[in-house]
């Protein structure tokens, strides 16, 4: 008897919890109009740096789902937390999105694990689709069959 299949998907409608490291207010305002545009997604925390953020970090029970940061910052810089970040057993499975306008720095972040990088764009709509298309690449359905009752 042959059996047949269909395919489950995981309720992926939950809020997503947005962590943003950036030290420029004006940017940190932006993000943050952009992000309150996209469905199912929270701001979970501003850190103004690395070091802030790896504080912020060691201080939660709940971790956030994924973390966007900048790369030119003071204190710590984003590549310095990232490296943190990712040699941590607790937090290196949470996704990290490298935002800036260092464009120069794309292939060293992509071989430290970020997810995806975004140059700042000059618009909040493109700023909004940017963030989204990141979230969306991290919380895309894993497609898992399940046996028919038929």
């Amino acid at each position: 008897m042959k059996s047949s299949y269909k395919v489950k998907l995981p309720h992926t409608n939950r809020h997503k919890t947005v962590f943003l490291v950036e030290d420029d207010e004006d940017d940190q305002f932006l993000f943050t109009e952009a992000l309150s545009e996209i469905k199912n997604a929270t701001l979970f925390a501003i850190a103004n740096n690395g070091k802030e953020a790896l504080e912020r970090l060691a201080q939660t029970t709940i971790l956030p789902d994924i973390i966007f940061t900048d790369i030119n910052m003071p204190i710590m810089n984003g590549i310095e937390c990232l490296t943190q970040i990712k040699s941590n057993l607790i937090t290196e499975s949470i996704p990290v999105v490298i935002i800036s306008s260092a464009s120069q720095h794309i292939e060293m972040a992509a071989s430290l694990g970020v997810i995806s990088f975004i140059v700042k764009p000059s618009s909040c709509q493109l700023l909004r689709n940017k963030i989204e298309q990141a979230i969306n690449l991290v919380f895309v359905p894993n497609l898992q069959p399940i046996q028919s009752t038929r």
